[in-house]
């Protein structure tokens, strides 16, 4: 196998990534809602999160359990043909489930307002979804993160030439939005196969080998089981979530809260690139004992990208209404407040990915499983509150996510500080005081550029007043991204080329 990319290298090559993804993910923020309207948008997006919550319970972890055992060890290629066994086995059940589906009176009820045509087509969207995401775990695992980026950047230009072709050439409906993301997955999985057989993780005698069936569902079992009941509650919960926002907004206000999920997530790109690596570091550095190199990357990493998802949820934040109006029209103006709300979610969705990771590097999963039962349990409340109560839609969904986050996340700090033996208070107070940074920068700039009437010429000069603000912040407080004096002017300065090699 050739030889691993740095940490380094990978990182600043998955935010490259991210960026140009990001990019063009604005493009189809711009496009497909518009397109499809608020009705269909809507439809697409309930069919969407319900499948993607049937196989995320299919998943129940084992995911995680391939990624944390393959990248502990890569020569354990029989992981490869069993987790593929796995995956189609489930594709079979879930199939024949949905098949059965159609001859019982619960179709109207889990899939209100939905055409019937439509549940096939999304059901096999899901499973695709979930390949595309194994495909990338699996290269993270081989530290192909480089190879693997640069072909997600093709492959997304080739997905925004595809949708332009679409929308401007034939008749763009909730069917041909369907065949589009059926053909970008498909072409993501071949082209990922081919770096894969090239790199020889995918070799002529993957299936030939000894797939161990009885001993391998013994290991992802013990490794995965303490989570499958959090797995069963917390997908059963999410569903719940979603169906009552149909229920009681209808497929518009499903729409709503889609465009303006989609609009947050953007800035959760810049800091998702990292969660991987880091998986990745947390996981070897546990199975070769050096708790000191986890504790180092615990308490340099989570704070410094707590603070980069921050500095861009708060401005999408102050934002709302200009973001909807440049990137929809006004059928979609009232998702302007629910995206106010949700803006702020990628915040502690950071905290919630590194943090969640370490329980999994560890084998912890049992608490990892009774800190997410417990926040579940607490975020029905809160469904039942904002959604059927208050029916408060999109808006209420969007609030109900933040609070639970907020306090899921602040959980799972107390327990990882505890493991690690380091102070909980320096997260918190780091959490405080860069959050309301921002906040007085974001609210500097609005109120500088409040008198600009045009929302894309209002946006981008908030965002350079802004941005300025943040540099000038950071150099006499560099605190707020968990850094020094010395590091910037060190990042500035010239160095000697990383080549550093991930054991």
């Amino acid at each position: 196998m050739s030889r691993e990319d740095s940490l380094k290298k990978r990182y600043l090559i998955k935010l490259f990534s991210n960026l140009i993804n990001g990019a063009i993910n604005i493009l189809f923020i711009a496009l497909i809602p518009k397109a499809l309207g608020p009705i269909a948008y809507g439809q697409f997006s309930y069919l969407q999160q319900f499948f993607s919550q049937i196989f995320g319970l299919a998943d129940a972890g084992t995911s995680m359990a391939f990624f944390t055992k393959l990248s502990s060890n890569p020569k354990r290629k029989e992981l490869i043909s069993f987790y593929a066994l796995y995956m189609g086995t489930i594709f079979i059940l879930i199939s024949f489930m949905i098949y059965l589906l159609r001859y019982t009176p619960f179709t109207e009820i889990f899939f209100p307002t939905i055409p019937q045509e439509y549940i096939f087509i999304a059901m096999g969207l899901g499973f695709l979804t979930w390949l595309t995401q194994i495909f990338i775990k699996l290269s993270d695992a081989y530290a192909l993160t480089v190879s693997v980026e640069l072909l997600k950047i093709v492959h997304k230009f080739a997905s925004l030439g595809l949708l332009l072709y679409f929308i401007y050439y034939l008749t763009f409906d909730l069917i041909s939005y369907f065949q589009f993301n059926y053909l970008v997955s498909l072409l993501f999985i071949f082209l990922a196969s081919l770096l894969f057989v090239r790199r020889n993780v995918f070799s002529s005698n993957l299936w030939r080998q000894s797939v161990h069936i009885v001993q391998n569902i013994k290991e992802f079992a013990h490794y995965s089981h303490p989570i499958l009941l959090f797995s069963i509650v917390g997908v059963a919960i999410a569903m719940f979530d979603i169906w009552l926002l149909q229920t009681m907004g209808g497929s518009e206000q499903t729409g709503f809260y889609t465009l303006a999920y989609s609009i947050a997530a953007v800035s959760f790109l810049f800091t998702s690139s990292m969660t991987p690596i880091i998986t990745r570091e947390f996981a070897r550095s546990f199975a070769q004992g050096d708790i000191e190199k986890i504790r180092l990357h615990f308490k340099r990493y989570i704070p410094m990208l707590y603070s980069v998802a921050t500095f861009f949820a708060v401005f999408t934040a102050f934002q709302s209404d200009h973001l909807i109006q440049i990137f929809t029209d006004e059928k979609f103006a009232l998702a302007g407040s629910a995206l106010t709300v949700i803006a702020l979610y990628p915040i502690h969705q950071t905290y919630g990915q590194l943090s969640g990771s370490l329980f999994f590097a560890n084998g912890n999963t049992s608490q990892y499983r009774n800190i997410g039962l417990f926040t579940s349990l607490i975020g029905l409340i809160f469904t039942f509150l904002f959604l059927f109560v208050l029916n408060l839609g999109a808006l209420g969904l969007a609030y109900k996510m933040l609070i639970t986050q907020l306090i899921g996340v602040t959980i799972q700090l107390y327990f990882n500080t505890t493991f690690l033996k380091t102070k909980m208070t320096p997260f918190l107070f780091h959490q405080i005081y860069s959050f309301l940074f921002f906040l007085i920068a974001a609210f500097v700039s609005v109120t500088l550029t409040s008198s600009i009437q045009t929302p894309w010429i209002n946006l981008s000069v908030c965002a350079v007043f802004y941005t300025v603000l943040t540099i000038i912040g950071t150099i006499i407080f560099p605190q707020i991204f968990a850094t020094s004096r010395g590091e910037i002017k060190t990042l500035f300065s010239k160095k000697p080329k990383d080549t550093a090699v991930d054991a």
